[in-house]
């Protein structure tokens, strides 16, 4: 639904976005993630028209994003700033009218339009409010609201989350999850990586510009040589268990409790397969083998080298 072809857009000065080939297919959550400053906005402000590229092509529906097609291209995608423009005079109701009059929808439909959306989002209490009175995550609700009056294809949401209290963030998360099931295709950009892991069936990885990962979290995780916990079940002989870990060369730490044994492993997933066997050849019995958890976060520190970036808008971009 969504495919870019060697897309760029080059600032100078390393920024802006590199060779960029995205592929989102119809019906899924893409979570986009990158540092501050990696180029996701510039993306999302490409795919929507908002930006011209330098070189490269992008797609929404193989419909090419370009100024001959912006109306189409308007009409097939929703999108959501990080910040988007409120009128503090206005009703909720009076908000989504005025922009059901920006998306042409005729008169006549536009009550049964604001009150899908409004339902969609679980907002429709706040019909009567002022938009003055609403919280940032009720904001939040009536923008959503906002995007979905023209029923659009795909939804492009740029840090959804963003200043929500947990909450507001699960009520979000379970909002976005309802709209894939409705058959939305939706890129999802956040640096609240649990959300994502949580909520997206494919994640891309940006960095410099560059998108250096693609894929579910687990086939990008099963190439990647990192610290992985795991947890190693045995059936009785738990000490000599403990040792035969230690001696295995990416085996860093083995604390035992009961019949399970905590390991610290550095190596990929696929060199988990060399310590099972390693473990049966000195007889110990082994039940399972699993990892602890799949942690996004640190699936994102490893692809891009880089610290732990803080929760806020992206700049120079």
């Amino acid at each position: 639904m969504i495919r870019t072809e060697k897309l760029t857009r080059d600032y100078g000065d390393g920024r802006g976005i590199l060779d960029l080939d995205l592929h989102v297919p119809k019906g899924k959550i893409f979570g986009y993630i990158g540092p501050n400053g990696a180029g996701k906005t510039t993306t999302i402000k490409l795919l929507c028209g908002l930006l011209r590229p330098t070189s490269g092509r992008a797609f929404v529906n193989d419909i090419e994003v370009t100024p001959a097609n912006t109306q189409t291209i308007k009409r097939l995608v929703g999108y959501l700033p990080d910040i988007f423009g409120v009128y503090d005079q206005m009703s909720v109701w009076e908000y989504l009218d005025f922009f059901c009059a920006a998306y042409r929808i005729k008169p006549r439909d536009r009550k049964e339009r604001i009150d899908e959306a409004l339902r969609l989002t679980d907002a429709a209490y706040m019909l009567d409010y002022q938009v003055a009175s609403l919280s940032r995550g009720m904001r939040q609700r009536v923008g959503l609201a906002k995007t979905l009056l023209h029923d659009p294809e795909v939804l492009i949401l740029d840090e959804p989350a963003g200043g929500l209290d947990p909450k507001a963030r699960i009520e979000m998360r379970n909002t976005i999850s309802r709209l894939r099931d409705l058959g939305k295709t939706i890129l999802l950009s956040s640096h609240i990586l649990p959300e994502l892991a949580s909520v997206c069936d494919l994640v891309g990885i940006l960095k410099h510009g560059r998108l250096v990962a693609q894929g579910t979290v687990a086939e990008i995780t099963d190439t990647l040589r990192e610290k992985l916990v795991l947890v190693l079940a045995v059936d009785g002989g738990t000490p000599r268990a403990v040792m035969a870990c230690l001696n295995f060369p990416n085996v860093a730490e083995a604390i035992a409790s009961g019949d399970e044994i905590r390991l610290v492993f550095s190596g990929t997933r696929r060199e988990m397969a060399d310590l099972t066997s390693y473990l049966v050849g000195k007889g110990v019995r082994v039940r399972s083998l699993r990892e602890a958890e799949t942690n996004l976060e640190q699936v994102f520190l490893t692809v891009t080298g880089d610290a732990a970036q803080p929760d806020a808008a992206e700049t120079g971009e």
